[in-house]
């Protein structure tokens, strides 16, 4: 049997582990919705997850359902 920390392939991506990560990184972007260096720290931090699903990125303001939310 596979454990958490073993490799596995999701399509022909190769994962190094079993561990999916969800996006977890609201209310941390700066003025206008701008990616700030904290955003890059959370992710750095959890890079060895197997695969992390990022952030959904509004496109307009009126997208936006969270204050500080990275966007476009």
């Amino acid at each position: 049997m596979a454990d958490l920390f073993s490799p596995v392939s999701l399509g022909s991506i190769a994962l190094k582990n079993r561990i999916v990560m969800a996006p977890l990184t609201r209310n941390r972007a700066g003025e206008g919705g701008v990616p700030q260096d904290l955003n890059v720290t959370y992710y750095a931090q959890r890079a060895s997850a197997g695969i992390i699903v990022t952030e959904a990125t509004p496109t307009s303001p009126m997208a936006n359902g969270y204050p500080a939310v990275p966007g476009i």
